[in-house]
């Protein structure tokens, strides 16, 4: 069986998406994630960008019994990703086929927040990557951002922050 239609998006991929790596060092609790940084021409710091992690923490909000007490861990995998694809208008994630469940289920938790909230919405998809080389705290995606890429990780992710503007205050 060809896994092949499985990560090929059912909605037309712009051709002019801008190709980023994602420094996923967000959490310090992980200091694996805290590597040396990988050479990429367009390199963006999730750290700088507090919008993604505010919508991976509401998207899991809407799960969660507030009668109860909240996990160790509010967010999942998934969150992160549905919330990268919200904020950073992912369209491609270039990672491994196993990945592909926590993909499915993040487009699934990224079109019912959007539906909410009344933002666009378009799912990601997978190209398939093996990464082995690559360190763990890097997510390679293409994103319909505007701009050009900087070389400096800072420069470029300001350049982003500026784009996204007043993202939450756009929430409906």
């Amino acid at each position: 069986m060809n896994a092949l239609p499985q990560i090929i998006p059912h909605h037309p991929i712009p051709t002019a998406l801008r190709k980023c790596s994602l420094i996923t060092n967000g959490n310090a609790h992980r200091t694996d994630l805290l590597a040396a940084p990988f050479a990429h021409p367009d390199s963006i710091c999730e750290a700088m960008l507090p919008e993604i992690r505010a919508i991976a923490t509401l998207i899991a909000a809407q799960r969660h019994d507030f009668n109860q007490p909240s996990p160790t861990h509010f967010t999942e995998e998934a969150d992160w990703f549905a919330a990268r694809i919200l904020v950073l208008n992912v369209r491609i994630f270039h990672m491994e086929i196993s990945q592909l469940p926590v993909l499915k289920l993040a487009n699934q938790r990224a079109a019912t927040f959007a539906k909410k909230h009344n933002i666009p919405f378009q799912a990601a998809c997978i190209r398939a990557s093996l990464h082995s080389s690559r360190p763990k705290h890097i997510l390679l995606m293409e994103c319909d951002l505007l701009g050009a890429a900087h070389e400096d990780l800072l420069t470029n992710t300001f350049a982003v922050k500026q784009q996204l503007g007043n993202f939450l205050c756009k929430l409906g």
